[in-house]
């Protein structure tokens, strides 16, 4: 990663985390409105999935309330959440990446996937009649693989030992350790990823369902209540849900130590939504989990992100007023313009393309008389422009 120079430290957050796109819904509109003026009685909304939890996760007073932030489901979700495997914890979100990425990404397992089943099947062609054969030999019948050991000596014996044992162990080896990749990916149960993309094909929007790995096993029945191991939200459940991260990854990489993907429960979604019997909507960013008091629980935190959205364009305008104050509304049109041009060059926006827009934005503060560093301490820092990380607060 390209370190940033500590000039540059504040704007550099804002640059590295927000949600910079060509089609930035939030600056084109703040670009094409006039100037707005900042309610003052405005009510701050949450700018950080971290920080709701914070302060969200008490104990209620009433014993048939379940713990925050957690509430009972929605009647749609029912459907859904009755193939859900209680033991495991899940997250549901939607997945708007172009299908024409998500085709792509595919491809690349479907392929490696197809070429290791082509070499194991033409493994077991190879290895299956020398196997047979033997057994044969073992048995006590005639066989080329049988060896007669009262005539050979001791070398020649071990070489062919050596190279039956090492033939045995390689064998081994693939069966145990190689052959499952093909298999689970093809014919995994109760659904694989083959199936799954059958199913529901490729899609710009698609609902990504994750569950748990065995690290849910060790958990305590009661981790939902307060003070219940909260370890399992700052290392597990955090990181997965932070927003960057599952806006930059598509469904399909998300697989880690941590979390798998549901793939029958991805085709149950695909398939109620298919059946009118539920909406996409049904099936923004949540986390999902059981328990013994209250059954099946959800923590909408789309709700969340909608109230950071929100957050994120009381900061603009903010950002937008102050420049207008100072006489330089045409700055923050300048600004929102280099941003929008950065960001649409081929290649992405990487680190290297950030730091150099950092510098850009800088000499273009400078040129119209602003202090690069001063302005953005004067409106209270990045906290709260579109797309920022918790961590960036």
């Amino acid at each position: 990663m390209v370190s940033v120079p500590r000039r540059y430290s504040v704007v550099s957050l804002a640059l590295s985390n927000i949600k910079w796109h060509p089609s930035n819904p939030i600056l084109l509109e703040m670009a094409k409105s006039s100037s707005s003026t900042q309610k003052r009685n405005t009510k701050p909304t949450p700018n950080s999935t971290s920080k709701v939890l914070l302060s969200t996760k008490t104990t209620t007073a009433s014993s048939t309330k379940p713990p925050a932030p957690f509430s009972t489901p929605p009647p749609v979700l029912q459907p859904f959440l009755q193939d859900l495997n209680p033991a495991h914890i899940y997250i549901v979100h939607l997945d708007s990446h172009p299908w024409t990425f998500k085709r792509k990404i595919f491809a690349v397992p479907v392929l490696m996937n197809t070429v290791i089943a082509l070499l194991l099947l033409w493994r077991a062609m190879v290895a299956l009649p020398l196997y047979a054969a033997i057994l044969l030999a073992t048995l006590g019948y005639e066989s080329p693989a049988k060896v007669n050991y009262r005539h050979l000596d001791w070398i020649p014996l071990l070489d062919v030992g050596a190279r039956r044992a090492l033939m045995f162990l390689v064998d081994w080896l693939l069966a145990v350790y190689i052959v499952p990749w093909p298999l689970d990916f093809f014919l995994g149960s109760p659904a694989s990823p083959a199936l799954w993309r059958w199913k529901v094909r490729f899609q710009d929007q698609e609902i990504v369902v994750r569950k748990s790995r065995q690290w849910d096993k060790e958990l305590p029945k009661d981790w939902l209540a307060e003070e219940a191991d909260s370890a399992v939200y700052e290392h597990k459940i955090m990181p997965a849900i932070d927003r960057k991260y599952v806006d930059l990854k598509t469904g399909y990489m998300m697989m880690d130590k941590n979390w798998n993907l549901d793939f029958a429960g991805m085709i149950t979604a695909h398939d109620l939504v298919k059946q009118g019997k539920a909406a996409f909507s049904d099936f923004r960013k949540a986390v999902i989990a059981y328990s013994e008091d209250y059954g099946w629980l959800v923590w909408p935190l789309w709700k969340l992100d909608e109230g950071s959205q929100e957050e994120g364009r009381r900061k603009i305008v903010l950002f937008k007023d102050r420049l207008t104050l100072m006489g330089k509304e045409n700055l923050f049109f300048k600004w929102i313009e280099l941003i929008q041009y950065e960001t649409s060059q081929p290649g992405g926006f990487t680190e290297e393309r950030k730091v150099d827009t950092m510098k850009k934005a800088r000499m273009l503060f400078e040129s119209e008389g602003v202090d690069f560093e001063k302005f953005w301490e004067e409106v209270g820092g990045v906290q709260g422009l579109p797309g920022m990380s918790p961590r960036s607060s």
